[in-house]
């Protein structure tokens, strides 16, 4: 599968997408913004046309986006932690 770099235009989707959830994180935890963003990543992957993308394809963009989203956190955190 080849790598497409993220555009502006994702960057700024991301960027309202954790605004949106952050609205909700005084009232819902974080399992439950896991299991509710969880849900709309299963809408997204059945409204995939199966004649452009198998299941397998899509499970395999939404494993790699974990991964970067895993490894841009902890860096995160490492930078948040080293400013301290």
């Amino acid at each position: 599968m080849r790598y497409t770099a993220p555009s502006n235009t994702h960057f700024t989707l991301r960027q309202e997408l954790v605004g949106v959830l952050g609205r909700y994180q005084d009232t819902l935890c974080p399992a439950e913004l896991l299991a509710v963003s969880s849900q709309l990543v299963g809408n997204l992957i059945a409204l995939q046309d199966e004649t452009r993308m198998s299941p397998e394809t899509a499970m395999e963009i939404v494993l790699q986006n974990i991964e970067e989203g895993n490894r841009a956190a902890i860096a995160d955190l490492e930078e948040t932690t080293d400013a301290a």
